[in-house]
């Protein structure tokens, strides 16, 4: 841009600016300053919508040495269809500080000093579009949505046996839905043959390099009850190549010699075979692709996705009939919640994990 920095790069905004053009009735009033944020107003059928987001990051490990974690990223969404240069006040629930950890506005904000309880007025000049009128972290005021345990153990070298235990939405009540939720077991360095096994609840099926366990379809979604869901069965493999660098002969002989040694040493020496398997496995498995960075064993992990809706799981809401507009005008308002799973994993019980020392308090 030669001149300055434009203050509006929606593309539904500037379609309708280059569609309708400016008039004199889109000049605000003498004694009202526009924002930065505003530069065009809106003409037509008026409405305020707000949609609180949340994203639920979790690693569940079923082990007495690390303690599972649970952690909610969430934002206020807006979207105020309203002409002129209103302000908007309404109360932000579930602001406790307790659950609440971090808080930021968007610029078009005045959030008074929170002077504790739950209860935040908020006040806010609303710009054209869609915009992130408030971003937070925050606990589950529920408890977890998905607990359990994934146990997986290799019977033989191609071959595994694995066991899932999980509840769902323990403890919660309505409005709480759960739309869907998948399991999804990943082998990005081995190629599934065959799966064996019934699951208590929903289908599986599975494609070169993964195991997907539908355990609430999407489209059939349920209401806020706890159900338990476990799903044992084998996975069989197609056997790995042996990868290894291209050198002369000779070399690749006193290798594959050394190599021999030392497996017959490590069999010798280890009591676990299931151990030895792994060993013996990871040693000739091709590097992973970028995509699954936390894969640095053969298997290690599954991985839970679901959609919730009715609420939010961090306690924050807007009551949309306490939403006052000035000057005063009737809009309409609405107000809905998405939950949605980010990086929910749990973590092999059986196998080894990653994971960061906390310092003690």
């Amino acid at each position: 841009m030669p001149f300055g920095t434009p203050l509006d790069i929606s593309y539904s905004n500037i379609s309708a600016i280059r569609t309708s053009g400016f008039s004199s009735a889109d000049v605000p009033p003498v004694d009202s300053k526009q924002p930065a944020w505003k530069p065009y107003l809106f003409k037509g059928k008026q409405r305020l919508l707000f949609t609180i987001h949340e994203i639920v990051n979790a690693t569940m490990y079923d082990r007495d040495e690390i303690p599972d974690s649970l952690s909610i990223s969430g934002q206020v969404n807006c979207r105020a269809e309203l002409e002129g240069l209103p302000d908007v006040l309404f109360p932000l629930t579930g602001l406790n500080s307790k659950r609440v950890e971090i808080l930021s506005f968007h610029p078009c904000a005045q959030v008074p000093e929170q002077q504790g309880g739950d209860k935040q007025s908020v006040m806010f000049s609303p710009p054209l579009g869609n915009f992130v009128l408030l971003r937070y972290q925050a606990y589950c005021s529920f408890g977890i949505p998905i607990k359990g345990f994934y146990q997986l153990s290799m019977v033989s070298e191609n071959e595994g046996a694995f066991l899932f235990k999980l509840s769902l939405m323990e403890g919660y009540k309505a409005p709480l839905t759960m739309e869907f939720c998948t399991v999804t077991m990943p082998f990005p360095r081995r190629k599934v043959l065959s799966l064996e096994g019934t699951p208590s609840i929903g289908t599986v099926s599975h494609n070169d390099h993964s195991v997907e366990w539908k355990i609430i379809p999407s489209g059939r979604g349920v209401g806020a009850k706890s159900i338990e869901a476990t799903f044992p069965g084998t996975v069989k493999f197609a056997p790995w190549k042996t990868q290894r660098p291209a050198t002369s002969g000779s070399l690749q002989g006193i290798i594959a010699d050394e190599d021999s040694d030392n497996e017959i040493e490590s069999a010798n020496n280890m009591v676990n075979v299931e151990e030895y398997l792994m060993e013996k496995m990871n040693k000739h498995l091709p590097a992973v692709d970028l995509e699954e960075p936390f894969c640095w064993q053969a298997y290690n992990y599954a991985k839970v996705s679901f959609k919730m809706g009715g609420t939010s799981l961090s306690g924050m809401t807007i009551d949309s009939k306490s939403v006052n507009i000035f000057p005063s005008a009737k809009v309409p308002v609405e107000f809905s919640t998405q939950v949605h799973s980010g990086d929910y994993i749990l973590w092999n019980t059986l196998g080894k994990v990653p994971v960061a020392a906390t310092p003690k308090n």
